[in-house]
This record gives structure tokens, sequence and C-alpha cells, in this order.
């Protein structure tokens, strides 16, 4: 959605995502520098006024009553220009190659961009047509504190390797925000989204202030060189960020003069907190967020509010612009519908008189496949119980001794299968908890699959329910990481071609096709399946039915998404961005050219060097 604006403005929030790694850019002129590349001057923006229900507000004449906003000026610095490059050098490069006149110039219009969307989405709050509510301001303060713990994670990483230990194993780019920047060994089910609260006839958003759980700050929780390591990690990016500000001229400039008196009482609110309280209890205050900051009376959450909370408030800003603009984008069911029967007609058409088509489609994720020539394709999901690395070791070492290489294959495949099934008896499994081993309880393969058939044999008389189940048991389980997430489950061929390679390990898909002649779908299979890889727990999710979908069917068992949502999804996309554009050349267009100035001269040393 919006595919010009979200990258425009998701390239310059990118630098607010972590803190290590990308310092500051510092030229060795640091008068160069603080040059001015380009201005937005002060300007008026007017909208009507809109009450909390959308409609516009009158004044005592009967007339529609008016908002008058003035913006403040903007200036962007040459080291506000240096530093975008720099953080999105990849991105710029795939798009100007070495064109660098061309990549700077373009770098300094989206820094103006980005000035003049915020003006409008400002001006947009200030006249109720765009919410900035409580809501909003939890996204903001959960996106700091993603990259507070991005930031800590790294440092800790840092902290390990001058120890001359493993660093810990981990994305920190794609951490939990309430998980202080660690990564977990399996994913951790998503929470259902939340659907705004209804009061009272009308759609309600947070009605808390989000706070990171105590439980997730640094140095509170873990042992004793746990929390030493936190501690001195949480001490190392205060430092860092103080670093940051120090001696940064564009605090003492107008846009963001305000700012700087209340950064250095935060410093020494910060100094005054670890004395009397601990340095794990600035955690829990630093990426304090309140909507505007400028009127905050907090003493904490001005370090990181210039670091990266502005730019992640200007993102959310862009969201809500987004949201705005495209509300009044509607796709009718006629549409929709002409586009169904017309890929139904195309794909009966096709893929009947080419089956080589249809599985290429049917196997293929980014095709919407609503009609099925046959069959011959089914789903499973399941749940793998590996091997230890040294039974894996030992299994290897026993297909490759020589009283088994030398024995006819049906009695070599009857000596490995018992010495799998050996093996089996003893692998160790562990429930996950909060996305790791529950070390705590180990339990054997028969415990686990009790546990799972106990949970499943009430669930088989709704496919829905037992779904629903089997993926929840998927993630306490299971460690296979394409199982996870995996809405539909494997995709199996019924009858193979000939020559066709069997795409699984041969008892996999031996289980498959067994269950699919001869069980249910939402039932296990009965028995453990046992592969090179371990012990599977296999669950038969769906078969497809020849013949076209439904318009209003699902699109898997699990999801709420029908494949009415599906075609309609790229007609509304498409609206939207002729939204966007119709917007961009009457607003964002003109305000360009009217209110701000790009002065090249004063970055063309920059290509020209």
């Amino acid at each position: 959605m919006f595919k010009r604006i979200v990258f425009s403005i998701l390239a310059v929030v990118m630098a607010a995502l972590t803190l290590c790694g990308c310092s500051f850019f510092r030229h060795d002129y640091e008068r160069d520098m603080q040059q001015e590349i380009a201005t937005v001057k002060s300007y008026s923006i007017e909208n009507t006024l809109v009450d909390d229900k959308g409609e516009v507000v009158l004044d005592d004449n009967g007339e529609a009553k008016v908002v008058e906003f003035t913006t403040e000026k903007k200036t962007v610095y040459k080291l506000d220009l240096v530093e975008y490059v720099n953080n999105n050098a990849n991105n710029l490069s795939s798009s100007f190659g070495n064109d660098a006149k061309a990549l700077y110039n373009y770098a300094a219009t989206m820094l103006v961009n980005l000035e003049l969307v915020t003006n409008e989405v400002d001006a947009l709050i200030a006249s109720n047509r765009i919410e900035w509510g409580l809501t909003e301001q939890n996204n903001v303060k959960k996106n700091i504190y993603s990259v507070i713990d991005n930031t800590i994670f790294q440092l800790k990483n840092t902290i390990l390797t001058e120890r001359g230990q493993e660093p810990i194993v981990g994305d920190d780019n794609n951490s939990d925000s309430s998980s202080s920047g660690s990564s977990t060994t399996y994913p951790v089910k998503p929470d259902p989204e939340e659907d705004d609260i209804e009061i009272d006839g009308e759609e309600k958003g947070d009605t808390e202030v989000w706070q990171p759980d105590r439980i997730t700050w640094p140095g509170i929780n873990g042992d004793n060189e746990t929390r030493s390591l936190e501690r001195e990690a949480l001490r190392r990016f205060i430092s860092l960020i103080e670093s940051r500000v120090k001696d940064d001229f564009r605090l003492g400039k107008a846009q963001h003069g305000w700012l700087k008196k209340k950064i250095d009482n935060e410093m020494k609110a910060i100094d005054k907190l670890i004395d009397t309280q601990g340095i794990e209890y600035v955690y829990g205050v630093i990426g304090n967020y309140t909507y505007p900051m400028k009127e905050s009376e907090s003493e904490f959450g001005y370090l990181m509010y210039y670091l990266s909370g502005e730019s992640l408030e200007r993102s959310q800003k862009i969201t809500s612009m987004q949201n705005y603009l495209s509300e009044n984008v509607t796709v009718n069911y006629e549409e929709v519908s002409d586009k169904y029967a017309s890929l139904v007609g195309e794909q009966r058409s096709n893929y009947t008189a080419d089956i080589a088509a249809y599985d290429t489609a049917v196997n293929d994720s980014s095709t919407t496949v609503l009609y099925h020539a046959n069959n011959n394709y089914f789903y499973v999901k399941h749940i793998l119980l590996p091997f230890s690395d040294e039974q894996k070791s030992s299994l290897t070492a026993f297909k490759n001794s020589p009283e088994i290489k030398n024995l006819q294959e049906d009695e070599k495949n009857a000596k490995i299968n018992e010495y799998r099934e050996r093996l089996a008896e003893s692998i160790v499994c562990y429930p996950h908890k909060d996305g790791e081993d529950d070390k705590t309880k180990p339990m054997s393969v028969d415990e686990v699959l009790a546990h799972i058939r106990s949970v499943m044999l009430p669930k088989q008389a709704n496919i829905v329910s037992a779904n629903d189940a089997f993926n929840d048991l998927i993630y306490l389980y299971n460690t296979d990481p394409g199982a996870f997430d995996n809405d539909k489950g494997y995709i199996v061929k019924y009858k193979l071609d000939e020559g066709e390679d069997e795409t699984y390990k041969q008892e996999f898909a031996d289980a498959a096709r067994y269950m699919r002649d001869n069980i249910e779908v939402g039932h296990l299979y009965d028995e453990k399946v046992i592969t090179d890889y371990g012990v599977h727990i296999m669950y038969l999710s769906s078969v497809n039915k020849p013949g076209a979908v439904g318009l209003f069917d699902k699109t898997s068992v699990s999801s709420n998404e029908t494949y009415y949502d599906l075609l309609e999804k790229p007609i509304r996309t498409n609206r939207e961005n002729a939204a966007y554009t119709n917007w961009e050349n009457n607003i964002l267009t003109y305000n360009y050219k009217k209110y701000s100035t790009v002065y090249t001269d004063a970055f063309s040393n920059l290509w020209e060097d």
C-alpha cells in the first residue's frame, strides 16, 4: 500500500531501528556538516473541524468550522543528508547505482517531503480528521523499546565477544519488544489480534498506557552471571546514547532547541536514579513517550525521543495518513465477483488442458488457485521430535558400517528401521516455554504423543477446532522451522508422475498417503513416523477438491481470510495508490514547490569529491 510514501518514510526511519553499528557520521569539517541544505518555511494549513463521529462541526453561523494550523520552519542540515545516505546505502545504491548526484538529490527531496507530509498529518490531527490517541502513542512507545532491546542485545554480544565467550544466537533485528532484545530458539505463537473495544456502539482504542513488563527488564531476572551481563550492557547503552547527543549541533538549533534542556535534565535524573535505585530501573523509564513530547512533564524519554522516537513517531503518522487517504476507497462485490469468474474460467481452461500447468500453480504459493483440476494434492502438518546430534551421528555411522552396507536392500532397510526405532525410544523432548526448551520438564516421545492424543481426540469432530488445537501443539513441541505459522501445512502429491522424485523422506510421504486414503481430515496419524530426522507426529490438514473453490470459502481451515478477501486486496491497493498519487500531485508537490528550498550547491561536493 502506498509504495512510494512507504519507501521514503521507512528509509528515513531505518536508522532508528538500532543504535549500534552505525554511529552518526562525523566529518573532519564539522562546519561543513552544519550547512543548511534545505528549508521548509512556516505556512498555514486549513481543514474543516470534525467531531468524534467524523461529522463536520458548525460554527454559530451554521458554517463549517475551520481549524488553521501553522507549521514551524524546518531545516535540513548536511549532516541529516549524509546520515540518511549512509544508513540507507544499500537501498539507494540499488536504485541509483553509481549516479551519486541523482542519489543525493533524491535523498534531499525525501527529507523535505518527510517534513511536508508530517506537517499535513499534524494539521489533520489538529482538526480531528486523523486520530492520535493512546493506541498510536503506545505503538510508538513499543517501537522505541524495540530499538532499546535490539541495541542492548547487540551490546551483550559485544561484551561476550570481548570476554572470549560465545555470543547469544538470535536475530536481533527481529526480536520482540517485550523480551529485552533476546531472540528465541522457536517462534512464539503470536497473540490473536485484539479488535478495538466497542463502548456504547463506538469503537475505542487502547485504554491503558503501555509499559514494558517488569519481568523483561534487563538486570532484574536470571542468575548472577546473566544479571551482571545485562547490567553492563545497560550501562554501555546509557553511555552510548548520551555520547550520541553530546556536541550534536542540531540540539542547539530552533527546530530542536526545546530538547537541549530536557536532555540535560534527563541525564542528571538518570545518574540520580542509578545512585538511588540501581541501573536496572533506568530501563523502565528511558523509553517514556507521550504526545507531544514537547509538552511532556516526565523527567525521562527525551534522549530516546531524539535518537529514534521522533522518527518512529513520524512513521506512525505516515501510517495514520495512509489510513486517512484510504478510508474512502471502496471496492464493490460485483468487481470482485467478476474477477473471480474470469480467473476461474481462465484456470479451468488452462489447467484442464495442461495438468503440468496446474501442478506448477498449486505448488507456487504466490499463485491464487481457484480451480483444482483434480484431487491429487493434499496437506499435512506435523510435529518433529528430533534426534540429537549424537543420535544422528550414531545413525550415520550405523548406515555406513560394513555389516549394513553389504546387505540386500530390503534387509538393509529393515535393519536401519530397527536401529532408528531404538534410537527414538531414547529421544528426550522438552515442551517449549516462551520459545525455548523447558529443561525442567523432560519428556519421552511416548509421553508427548499421549498428550497430543489427549488434546486432539475431543477436537476431531470439528475440523476448525482440531486444526487450531494442532497449531497450538506445534508451538508447544515442534522443532521443524517450516512447520510454524504454516497455515495449510506441507503440500503432498498423492500420485507421482513416472520418474518424478519424492519431495519428502519416504517414510513421511508413505504415512501422508496412508492418511489420505484411510483417515478423515482433522485426524491424527495414530502411529509415530520415524525418519532420519527423528519422530514425526502427523495430522491430515486438508484435501483439495476438484473444481472451483467458492468465492467466500476460507483460504485455509484456520484462516479468517476468504478468497473474496484475497481477490479484493489488489483492487483496493491499486485504488489506494491512486488516492495517494492524487494527494501527492495536488498537495505534496504543490507545497514542495511553494514552501521548500533546496540548496544543491551546499552539498554538491558530496559527489564532486
